[in-house]
């Protein structure tokens, strides 16, 4: 049902009167342009998409896809604009495959024995890449945690070792010419494949059969993205196809090695996979990557491990952002989720409990390293890690398997994670601007991020209220602006609303609901 504003009159509080928080936004500064909102299917996308109904996965792309609104004028999903989607390393169909939990073992297109290519594998995956289209979002991300199983040293998906890449020397040819003509299976397919991804956080050891991954020395880095550079050069079809370096584990390694990172690396600073921006876009370093044809001014790291209180978020993303601005790169945050740790993160309670990733409490952990991303390092784009999962463990959308077996179909429920994120995606859409913010900084109690269309008719704010009260915010805008407002609509995640609309008029004048998300959409 449809609610008016009356100036100065709170919207969510009944009217209590509270003292008015000014934040001042001015769409004449700008900052960056924001590309796209994603997430991935890995791991149980192919399982669902293979195995499930219909009606699950219709609803599940819908939930992730959607554009469209309901008859109350809700938002029917969160409006993704990228899909990062798994190449895996062919664990699922080895003989003897140990990697445990079952889901997180992938396939892959190649044959057992290496030979040939099989088009009508992956279908899973493929099925929720088609309906990312159908629903508007054509853009893909293809990204790998390990070399194919074909051209490990162990012929596992995991390595032997935690600090050497787990691939043969003739690995990186033949792995650099797989990812290049899967890339053109799915192009002819009519996808549009925007990114490759080889290696993911080089910094972890991944030698155990938790999932498919593996460790990677500088050097080793280096070779695989020379191979594929020269693969995707083999055709102009590819020219636009970019290549993202080295998705880093934490902002630390971006601009600083570390201890016990490089004690397994035998200490050799040069290929231990820290410093990461100097390594690959520093000229003087003997494994840069600038030169390469599809190596843009960018990077790609994950934002964890360094939100245990919000100081260190934010010192740790601006240390990452001075780094950037040296070398003139744009930041890609490709990956994030509420890890399992023995540390209680900061703004979560002390009667949370651990493993309870559906909840409003994980749900702001998230929107404040999301407003740290964009405010304290400049991210042109954010996604989260998994879309989907059994129990919805680290996920956006809760999997409810039919005796606990993925292949056995199922229910579905949401995560409160997928509507906060719908906060930011659903209403900042590609080519959307940052503009300045002030008053509204806080990440522990009040902090808002703007966002102004391209063609100047449309604002959009994005206020994180990690406080346990209401609060009373006045938007303030340039008289030039100000006079241009013609309407203002408001979606609401909280602990009992998923973007839940109400239109207001034009006051500028609100209640922030407490331990919320709420976005601001003005129409000028």
């Amino acid at each position: 049902m449809k609610r008016t504003l009356l100036s100065l009159i709170c919207l969510f509080a009944g009217g209590t009167m509270m003292a008015q928080q000014k934040i001042a936004i001015n769409p004449d500064v700008q900052h960056q342009t924001i590309e796209f909102f994603g997430a991935a299917d890995a791991w149980s996308g192919h399982f669902v998409g293979e195995y499930w109904s219909d009606i699950a996965k219709r609803d599940i792309a819908d939930l992730l896809f959607s554009e469209e609104i309901d008859a109350a004028g809700n938002p029917v999903g969160i409006g993704l604009t990228m899909w990062r989607v798994n190449l895996g390393a062919g664990t699922l169909e080895q003989p003897g495959a140990d990697i445990k939990p079952y889901q997180r073992r992938a396939e892959s297109y190649l044959s057992l024995d290496g030979k040939s290519y099989d088009w009508g594998k992956c279908a899973g995956q493929e099925y929720f890449m088609q309906a990312a289209k159908d629903r508007g979002c054509n853009q893909f991300i293809l990204f790998s945690n390990s070399p194919l199983v074909q051209y490990t040293l162990n012929g596992k998906g995991y390595a032997p070792t935690n600090n050497s890449a787990n691939i043969t020397n003739d690995g990186y040819a033949a792995y650099a010419k797989y990812l290049v003509d899967v890339t053109e299976h799915l192009m002819d397919k009519g996808f549009n494949i925007s990114c490759i991804s080889p290696i993911n956080e080089p910094q972890v050891e991944w030698n155990t059969p938790h999932q498919e991954g593996s460790p990677w020395r500088n050097s080793q880095i280096s070779r695989m993205f020379r191979s594929l550079d020269k693969e995707l050069s083999r055709s102009a079809k590819f020219d636009r196809v970019r290549m993202s370096v080295a998705e880093t584990a934490l902002l630390r390694a971006v601009y600083s090695q570390y201890e016990s990172m490089n004690a397994r690396f035998d200490n050799d600073t040069m290929e231990s996979p820290g410093r990461q921006l100097y390594m690959f876009f520093d000229k003087q370093s003997p494994h840069y990557l600038g030169d390469l044809k599809h190596v843009d001014q960018e990077f790609t790291a994950h934002p964890y491990h360094n939100h245990f209180t919000s100081e260190d978020m934010r010192s740790t993303h601006l240390l990452a952002a001075a780094e950037a601005k040296k070398y003139g790169l744009d930041y890609h945050s490709s990956e994030w989720c509420l890890l399992p740790n023995s540390k209680r993160y900061g703004g979560i309670t002390e009667d949370w409990q651990k493993g309870n990733h559906g909840d409003i409490q994980a749900a702001l952990m998230m929107a404040r390293v999301m407003y740290s991303d964009f405010v304290d390092m400049n991210a042109v784009s954010w996604c989260y890690w998994k879309a989907m999962e059994l129990r919805g463990d680290h996920a956006l959308i809760a999997l409810h398997a039919t005796d606990g077996d993925i292949h056995k179909g199922g229910y579905i429920s949401s995560n409160k994670m997928l509507w906060v994120l719908g906060n930011f995606s659903r209403f900042v859409r590609p080519n959307y601007k940052r503009i300045d913010v002030k008053g509204a900084d806080d990440v522990d109690t009040l902090a808002a991020t703007a966002f102004l269309a391209p063609d100047g008719k449309q604002m959009v704010v994005v206020i994180v209220n990690s406080s346990f009260e209401s609060r009373r915010v006045r938007l303030e805008l340039p008289k030039q602006w100000q006079r241009r407002v013609q309407s203002v609509k408001s979606y609401r995640t909280d602990a009992r609303h998923d973007l839940t609309y109400a239109e207001l008029n034009s006051s500028l004048a609100y209640d922030v609901p407490m331990r919320g998300v709420t976005t601001l959409v003005i129409d000028l």
